[in-house]
């Protein structure tokens, strides 16, 4: 054996991103907001979709770990990367992006809320307007006849790096927050833009408390 197969990358860097974030995820002062809700709707086989930042990733993928939960990754090598350490932590995956594959993973999961299951996904991604609510979470809630859960997340200390998303890797030991806002469906006489932006200041409210609750 090579010495290239020893470190294949493809196989080291996963195993590497999820050994630091299982390692960081257990050092945090973690503290959850309505989770309890969300978590009665998900024993009671309620079809969720759980909306979280692209950037903001780190805490709900350990959190939500070992649920079946299914999420989009995409087809990029970096998707391939995100889908092999979310696997081993016990998360589902469908690939797919917003550019290739985009209908026929939608289609994918739409099938999969249909028959009780839940899912993750990212409304700005998986190449931005950062913060930006995009429209397939919305098709998805829609077609689905599921549940949106807002997703917000913060911590004390952290390295923001300066990719689109302004990734942030909470440092260890710091103190974090996690929240959960009510899961909600968009009203049918709205327009694909305004349930856009409910969607989007939902988001900013579960962020905002999230950074609420780390400063107390």
């Amino acid at each position: 054996m090579s010495i290239k197969n020893i470190f294949n990358q493809d196989k080291v860097l996963p195993l590497l991103a999820y050994n630091l974030l299982r390692w960081t995820n257990i050092s945090l002062r973690l503290q959850v907001e309505g989770w309890e809700k969300v978590n009665d709707d998900l024993k009671a086989g309620h079809s969720l979709v759980f909306s979280i930042w692209h950037g903001k990733l780190w805490l709900p993928a350990y959190f939500l770990r070992a649920r079946e939960i299914y999420a989009l990754a995409s087809l990029s090598q970096d998707g391939s990367y995100i889908a092999d350490v979310l696997e081993r932590l016990g998360w589902r995956t469908v690939r797919g992006s917003s550019s290739r594959g985009a209908s026929r993973s939608l289609l994918s999961l739409y099938r999969k809320l249909k028959h009780g299951a839940s899912a993750a996904i990212t409304p700005d991604g998986p190449t931005g307007p950062i913060y930006q609510v995009k429209g397939g979470i919305i098709f998805l809630q829609e077609k689905a006849d599921a549940l949106i859960v807002p997703v917000g997340a913060d911590a004390s200390w952290k390295k923001n790096f300066s990719s689109w998303d302004n990734f942030m890797l909470p440092l260890p030991f710091s103190r974090a927050a996690l929240v959960f806002g009510a899961p909600f469906s968009c009203p049918e006489a709205m327009e694909m833009e305004a349930r856009q932006e409910l969607l989007q200041s939902k988001m900013k409210e579960v962020n905002d408390r999230a950074a609420q609750l780390i400063s107390q």
